[in-house]
């Protein structure tokens, strides 16, 4: 097996320069970083975990907690930091909160007795002080939520804008008779949606037609859709804060025989993966997680590895328009 010193032989430097290449910790120039490189794949070197771990007072793992891994929110912000980490030699472990503020403080505890060097928070449930507590246990960076630590432990993405854009769009359109169905409104960006969506009618001087507070699930949609179909004086479109809602209401259209968007216009929210595939397929605003995850990465990198990437730090949503609005 090779050894360190073999390799800084090769390339002509020193151990310490090795590592920093290995480690990814300090930038080194560019030729350096290369002849590193060829003379680890020439001899096949493969540093120890446990001798890095033992030098840098690091394990080289970052803990994600998520409110409930199997959804189209959650599961390409846990691939796009899964993926960027892994691209720097870092790995990640992976705890669900399951749906609850307990299930969300366990896996903090879990992840901060495996000794993580960062924890990477995409929870519902932890609040803001909770969060700046945790802090101080352990490094904690978020995407899309606040976080009233340093700005550089954080990604932030503009939900006011975004319902801004679709009630914009629904009224570019010729709609006047909208309704809004936000979600859960103690969510900071579910209620940033919502004011940005109040804000886009009230600068067209509309009321809005008829409006609830949603949980953000296909069947709580489809329940929404039914009731508005019972108005005595129907919307001629709906906003759904997520595509989820969104696709429950589609589907109790096509059960009930009315045409979207002849009839009736639905507009959705995050641009799920699958949106595109529903007939008709969903008009939606564009949340672009997987890069904010990226990014949320890159925040870690930088800040706990001491690496110098300049990650975006503020995303914006845009407009995808479809067959349904």
């Amino acid at each position: 097996m090779s050894t360190i010193d073999e390799v800084a032989n090769l390339a002509g430097v020193s151990k310490a320069t090795v590592s920093r290449v290995l480690s990814g910790s300090t930038p080194v120039r560019e030729k350096t970083r290369l002849q590193v490189l060829a003379a680890v794949e020439k001899l096949n070197y493969s540093p120890s975990q446990a001798a890095r771990s033992l030098a840098s007072n690091k394990t080289y793992t970052v803990g994600l907690v998520t409110t409930n891994i199997n959804t189209p929110y959650y599961g390409p912000a846990a691939s796009g930091i899964e993926t960027a980490l892994r691209n720097h030699d870092r790995h990640v472990i992976i705890a669900s909160g399951q749906n609850s503020l307990e299930g969300e403080r366990d896996a903090v505890d879990f992840l901060i007795k495996r000794q993580v060097d960062a924890l990477v928070l995409v929870t519902n449930f932890l609040t803001e002080k909770e969060i700046a507590r945790i802090n101080k246990r352990c490094p904690v960076f978020v995407m899309n939520q606040h976080f009233p630590g340093d700005r550089q432990q954080n990604i932030d993405y503009d939900n006011f804008a975004g319902g801004q854009m679709a009630i914009q769009y629904l009224l570019s359109k010729g709609h006047t008779r909208i309704a809004i169905v936000s979600g859960p409104r103690w969510k900071r960006d579910a209620d940033q949606r919502y004011l940005g969506s109040i804000q886009a009618m009230k600068e067209a001087r509309l009321k809005v037609h008829w409006q609830v507070e949603g949980s953000f699930g296909v069947a709580d949609g489809a329940s929404h859709m039914k009731t508005i179909l019972q108005l005595k004086q129907k919307p001629t479109a709906v906003f759904f804060a997520n595509d989820m809602m969104a696709i429950g209401a589609l589907r109790v259209c096509h059960d009930q025989g009315i045409r979207v968007p002849k009839d009736m216009a639905i507009m959705g929210y995050d641009n799920w993966e699958h949106s595109k595939n529903f007939i008709p397929s969903l008009t939606t605003i564009h949340m672009p997680l997987y890069e904010m995850a990226e990014a949320t990465a890159l925040l870690v990198l930088n800040r706990v590895y001491g690496t110098q990437h300049k990650p975006k730090r503020q995303f914006q949503p845009s407009l995808i328009t479809r067959e349904s609005a």
